[in-house]
């Protein structure tokens, strides 16, 4: 499977090159240009945002054109591995870019100060890390199930069918998740909410809420991943096999 990743890598090296490199550049103008530590702040952690949406689609993208090319099809591998390639691709991706942001973070602390951090606030970043890296994934694998599905079918309008396919499963796991759990029991709309303890004293303290770390709704997500991982291997094997 790493074979696989590394070949989907260097197939698009260049456009993912140019997402880091400009993610780089956008962050030094940004530190020229922006005076307020707490608006240089949000504005880098904008930039990395929109860098690492931009490598899921990328990545997205690439899983796309491996269903439509034919030599693909004729790698003697697991379809497993077929699957599962782009996700890891994207995670590595993800990872550096975390890399880059914390390496960014830790010069600026060097140079600077960490007045403008909030408190608490390694803790709360290592928590957004992780639930970044999960609701990520889970969103590719969404988006991969729709788009297997849409190849699948032999109509025309695969696009609508892809769109459709993905808000009617989005739609259905966020009505089983707020009718089993409480609505504070949804991770994957858990990555940015914190709340800010009350008290003139501690306005820049946040709080992670014990609640997001429920188990249960963890293990139900974790469920619904590995069924549309199964559902989009049998996909592109009956795909492969026509």
């Amino acid at each position: 499977m790493l074979k696989l990743v590394k070949y989907d890598f260097r197939r698009d090296r260049d456009k993912f090159l140019a997402v880091f490199v400009i993610t780089v550049i956008l962050q030094f103008v940004i530190g020229f240009t922006i005076n307020s530590d707490q608006d240089m702040f949000m504005m880098n952690i904008i930039t990395y945002v929109v860098a690492g949406v931009v490598l899921l689609f990328l990545t997205l993208r690439t899983f796309n054109q491996n269903l439509s090319l034919y030599n693909r099809r004729l790698v003697p591998v697991p379809v497993l591995y077929m699957a599962l390639s782009p996700v890891l691709l994207f995670l590595g991706l993800l990872l550096g870019l975390f890399i880059i942001a914390y390496i960014h973070l830790g010069v600026y602390i060097m140079m600077f100060s960490t007045s403008f951090l909030p408190v608490k606030f390694w803790e709360v970043s290592l928590y957004a890390v992780l639930i970044i890296f999960w609701t990520s994934v889970f969103t590719m694998l969404l988006v991969m199930f729709s788009i297997t599905v849409a190849r699948s079918v032999r109509v025309k309008g695969k696009v609508w069918i892809g769109l459709v396919t993905f808000f009617i499963v989005q739609y259905i796991i966020s009505f089983l998740e707020t009718w089993m759990f409480d609505h504070k029991y949804i991770p994957m709309k858990s990555e940015f909410r914190f709340e800010v303890t009350d008290g003139a004293a501690n306005l820049n303290e946040i709080e992670i809420p014990q609640y997001f770390f429920g188990l249960l709704p963890i293990l139900f997500e974790a469920t619904i991943a590995a069924l549309l991982i199964f559902v989009i291997i049998k996909l592109i094997t009956r795909r492969v096999e026509s």
